[in-house]
């Protein structure tokens, strides 16, 4: 059903010699997401807390 281009986990890491270069931008791809998320997530809580807050 399946034809997977790789024949074992290794196989897949290594990528032919590539796979420093894949795994190094998913890595940094993720880390900058999560840490947009996190920042907006901090920041839309800043902004309520200062829009609720009564004068």
């Amino acid at each position: 059903m399946f034809d997977f281009p790789f024949k074992s986990i290794e196989e897949a890491l290594y990528m032919n010699g590539h796979g420093i270069y894949v795994w190094s931008v998913v890595l940094v791809v993720t880390f900058c997401l999560i840490y947009a998320f996190a920042y907006y997530k901090i920041k839309l809580k800043k902004f309520k807390k200062k829009f609720n807050e009564p004068n």
